[in-house]
């Protein structure tokens, strides 16, 4: 039967600090064979849970290890590497962390990878999809482990579609082409009046960074040359990519349907200014409060057709830290979150898409997860030393071309040799 996690709670939302510790132990007996120190007690960093959403899980492993974790959940995301990475400098850092999942490659050094006793490769390849091995895994040992991956999906308006004539959403970047002239109208003087879809710029555009990694890697550009720790984006496959992109904004063709003067893509879509957006689930809540009435719905990543389906993963694993004084405790505790029934729990709870293949069928029909669910078994990845600074040099290539400052392959090659620089600097 599928669930229908309807009610979802926003993990976005700005809050101050939360902390809970969490030491009672119930009236269940403990398993002797699995109780561990009792006087340890798990300090343990997130972002997006809050304290309820995880409290079941921790009194769990508590009652059947007799081990205590605290549980803290950094309020910005925009300051949590910032923090972490002070409080690891000065030693006070947590056991177990999120990370970004493009950190491994940077931050091993930081990290304890699991030992084979708790997980090793043929379980993570077997419990978890593909993206998480290709993420985590390094030299055959395991650094994080996730509880849910999201994915880019395509938010539409049911009745702006409809109002169009269009009886699906677009499966194809093609059929999306298609349906932007039935869709657009623009006005006499000029403005944009209706939007099919918000892509284009990156200024106002929600994510638009992971569109175009998106569009690079779907067309066939492995980014990272094998073997190789540099960017490769600067060829005619990047140009392609990025022209098809900003096309969107260019008054002059067929496919524009979006300008710097329309509102930011999220309240765009909310307000039914646009017909089509691209974002993760976890922005599902944040329409919702924006306009409650907005009858929206959950289609597929557009593909180019005919071709292998790949879709844009982000997710934050959990990882246990090099400086902790119990990491085979701590990784207990990661692994006890994401097994089966614990890691469904907190993604019923919070709203999230799972990170292991024994829960995607479960919702694979849920109206809002089932699409970001199934999409997890085609998600691609590439390692990321900073993804704040590659998001700002993408962006600003993307917005160089759409305002005439530069041509693509002077964006480009500008933001080719920039992501360079960054991945080196963060080596060093």
């Amino acid at each position: 039967m599928a669930f229908s996690w309807s009610s979802r709670t926003s993990r976005l939302t700005l809050i101050l600090l939360s902390v809970v510790a969490l030491t009672g132990f119930g009236c269940r007996p403990r398993n002797p064979n699995t109780v561990l120190n009792t006087d340890v007690t798990l300090i343990v960093w997130g972002l997006w849970q809050n304290s309820a959403e995880l409290e079941p899980v921790i009194t769990g492993f508590q009652e059947s290890t007799g081990v205590n974790v605290a549980y803290k959940k950094i309020a910005s995301v925009a300051e949590y590497e910032k923090k972490l990475l002070q409080a690891l400098a000065e030693r006070r850092g947590p056991d177990v962390f999120v990370i970004h999942h493009t950190w491994v490659e940077g931050k091993r050094t930081l990290l304890s990878p699991a030992p084979d006793t708790v997980i090793d490769e043929r379980a993570l390849r077997d419990e978890f999809v593909d993206v998480v091995a290709d993420d985590l895994l390094r030299d055959g040992k395991i650094y994080a482990l996730p509880t849910s991956v999201d994915t880019l999906a395509l938010y539409y308006n049911k009745d702006l579609l409809s109002a169009a004539g269009i009886a699906r959403p677009p499966r194809t970047w093609e059929e999306l082409q298609q349906a932007i002239e039935r869709i657009t109208r623009i006005s006499r003087f000029g403005p944009i009046e209706q939007s099919a879809i918000a892509l284009g710029p990156a200024a106002n555009i929600n994510r638009a960074s992971d569109v175009l990694q998106l569009l690079l890697m779907q067309s066939g550009l492995p980014i990272i040359a094998k073997g190789e720790s540099t960017v490769d984006i600067a060829n005619d496959i990047g140009e392609r990519s990025l022209t098809f992109y900003t096309d969107f904004a260019n008054k002059s063709k067929k496919v524009y349907t979006w300008d710097l003067q329309q509102d930011y893509s999220l309240d765009a879509f909310a307000e039914g200014e646009t017909a089509l957006i691209i974002n993760y689930s976890y922005n599902i809540p944040t329409i919702r409060a924006k306009n409650s009435r907005l009858d929206f719905a959950i289609a597929p990543m557009p593909q180019i057709a005919d071709s292998k389906p790949i879709n844009f993963a982000s997710y934050w694993p959990f990882a246990v830290s090099r400086q902790s004084d119990v990491p085979a405790v701590a990784w207990r505790f990661v692994r006890y979150m994401t097994n089966t029934d614990a890691a469904r729990q907190i993604n019923q709870a919070a709203g999230t898409p799972p990170a292991r293949r024994d829960s995607i069928d479960q919702i694979a029909r849920d109206p809002e997860l089932g699409v970001f669910a199934e999409q997890t078994l085609t998600a691609a990845s590439w390692p990321r030393t900073d993804i704040v600074a590659i998001d700002a040099i993408v962006n600003t290539m993307i917005d160089s071309v759409v305002t005439g400052a530069a041509t693509p392959v002077e964006s480009l090659r500008r933001a080719q040799d920039q992501i360079g620089r960054a991945a080196w600097r963060e080596r060093g």
